[in-house]
């Protein structure tokens, strides 16, 4: 299954926080799921990074690293066809 993980998800699971709930996570460390994440997710922890926020303390280069190492994929930059 594909699962595109929201920013808050990233930093959770990156994080390994309890807030991310035990189906979360056991989806999250299924190697059957393809984990994916977006361009999006990255620009919101630099923003949020830099403005100081205590819930995006994360370093978003290392993050971004991290998730594609781990075998995450970035999500596609091309337009959806209609």
């Amino acid at each position: 299954m594909k699962l595109l993980l929201d920013t808050h998800i990233l930093l959770w699971a990156a994080g390994d926080s309890q807030r991310l709930s035990a189906a979360a996570k056991n989806l999250i460390a299924d190697h059957g799921n393809s984990l994916i994440f977006s361009v999006a997710s990255i620009w919101e922890v630099v923003v949020k990074h830099m403005l100081g926020r205590a819930d995006f303390r994360a370093d978003p280069a290392k993050l971004r690293a991290s998730l594609l190492s781990q075998g995450s994929s970035r999500l596609s930059q091309s337009s959806p066809k209609c």
